[in-house]
């Protein structure tokens, strides 16, 4: 199955809109996450309950940050948080309708 989600991450550099795109297998989950022109790898779980844990990477023109990030998915909409070494960043999202 995959979904594809519109992401906005609420940095520490102001909100930064993208786009999550996820295939599950399983609980596993495999992907990428497109954010300040750039696209990252992301691997992790779901659980039953609709919970995410993922492992990324985010990519910017100056640094990268590794980060795990926690998200839950209710219904079109997701809520989360991403951690790094040096910060705590919160997201919200929302389903991409596949095109009919």
């Amino acid at each position: 199955m995959r979904e594809e989600y519109h992401v906005t991450l609420y940095s520490q550099m102001g909100p930064r809109e993208g786009r999550l795109d996820l295939q599950y297998e399983g609980s596993a989950v495999t992907g990428s996450l497109e954010l300040m022109g750039r696209r990252n790898p992301v691997h992790g779980v779901r659980s039953e309950d609709g919970h995410l844990c993922l492992s990324h990477a985010i990519r910017t023109a100056v640094s990268t940050l590794f980060c795990e990030t926690a998200l839950e998915l209710h219904g079109e909409r997701l809520t989360g948080v991403t951690t790094a070494d040096v910060c705590r960043m919160r997201w919200e999202g929302s389903r991409i309708s596949p095109e009919p």
